[in-house]
């Protein structure tokens, strides 16, 4: 029984010590606020960076995969697929049974190591408008008059 033990506190110490080491990784993905809810519409291939404290790293990372999705944050951009960066996100949100989505902007936040989300001060240039699916333009909002 003392060699069991032994054992199994020499294979958690280990587990431990591996566990240290390891790099960390980092998640990427575009989210829109709609009725209270937090939706997302994207997420990046998961990546590695250096350690589970290179916040910014992520941050970065995150940013520059923005950026080169939807060329600046343009959600009318092609993609490799042959659909838009919008049209993509509406078949995402369609899929999970959202079919209507009006004048909503695109948010890139990060995740470090299973964290929490965190805005990566990065927003689509247009607003998201989705029909049965569809990616539309979204109709432009008249100014109120003062």
């Amino acid at each position: 029984m003392k060699t069991f033990v032994a054992s199994v506190a020499v294979l958690l110490a280990l587990a431990a010590s591996v566990s240290g080491q390891s790099e960390g990784w980092c998640r990427c993905a575009a989210f829109i606020s709609y009725n209270r809810v937090e939706m997302m519409v994207y997420e990046a291939p998961e990546a590695p960076i250096d350690n589970c404290d290179a916040v910014n790293q992520c941050k970065n990372r995150c940013v520059t995969e923005m950026d080169e999705l939807s060329f600046g944050g343009d959600l009318w951009h092609v993609t490799n697929s042959g659909l838009t960066v919008g049209q993509e996100m509406c078949t995402t949100l369609a899929d999970h049974y959202v079919f209507y989505i009006s004048d909503h902007k695109v948010y890139g936040y990060f995740e470090v190591c299973g964290g929490a989300w965190q805005y990566a001060d990065v927003a689509s240039t247009s607003d998201l408008c989705c029909n049965g699916g569809q990616q539309k333009h979204c109709q432009s909002r008249v100014p109120k008059k003062q």
